[in-house]
């Protein structure tokens, strides 16, 4: 449905429409999702990550052919705080940077979900850096308090924790990053594996394919299922 919708309003815009292979193609990859057995048992653990759950209609952005992962290892925060996980994920070919971040409680119940597409791209270390630069960005405009981050960029994750600085223009976003983090008294930045951020990991891949940013809050079932192949 939201494939439609989206189609809709570029046809309502001026721009290029889908043909109707293309839904067709969407409906087939769809059903291969809904079909794999292993795929249920994975959104049916209480600690997948790859699961994330609130009370109401179900949104799939399941990828065909995927799998669940082994020894997920994703921890809910304290109670009354929220955890955000990013990550970042990339089209060397189309030059575009995904963007994958979301907010969970102690419950594991999702807050909010973004993909972001950007059109550059950058080294390792800086696409992580710009990921939770845009990231903040978001979460300021929704008025969230996040308490923890978490990302599986080690050097990113040192970076931040680390007052020194040198000239680099990684040394400049990670700069850029320090400053949204003053609307957060107290938030931790920590490194975690990638078994522990697939959720944001799978929201990033998911945004390679968009042409607009896509944010769910409150009123969805999100599952990403994540394909590591």
């Amino acid at each position: 449905m939201w494939v439609i919708w989206t189609d809709r309003n570029k046809f309502i815009h001026g721009k290029k429409s889908k043909d109707g292979y293309a839904f067709t193609n969407y409906m087939n990859n769809y059903n291969k999702a809904n079909n794999n057995q292993s795929l249920t048992t994975a959104l049916s653990s209480p600690t997948a990550a790859t699961s994330l759950h609130t009370a109401a209609t179900p949104i799939n952005t399941a990828a065909t052919n995927t799998r669940p992962i082994e020894g997920v290892s994703w921890k809910p925060p304290l109670p009354h705080k929220l955890k955000l996980n990013v990550d970042a994920a990339v089209n060397t070919a189309g030059k575009v940077l995904g963007i994958g971040a979301i907010v969970r409680n102690h419950d594991g119940q999702v807050i909010a979900a973004l993909s972001k597409p950007v059109q550059e791209c950058f080294r390792s270390d800086e696409m992580e850096a710009k990921t939770l630069f845009h990231a903040l960005n978001w979460i300021i405009q929704l008025s969230l308090k996040i308490d923890y981050v978490e990302a599986d960029a080690l050097r990113f994750s040192s970076a931040i924790n680390n007052a020194s600085l040198d000239l680099s223009s990684f040394s400049d976003l990670i700069l850029d990053v320090r400053c949204l983090l003053l609307f957060f008294p107290g938030i931790v930045v920590s490194h975690v594996r990638r078994n522990a951020n697939q959720a944001a990991h799978g929201l990033a891949k998911y945004a390679l394919g968009l042409d607009v940013d896509t944010c769910w809050r409150g009123e969805f079932l999100l599952s990403v299922i994540v394909n590591d192949g």
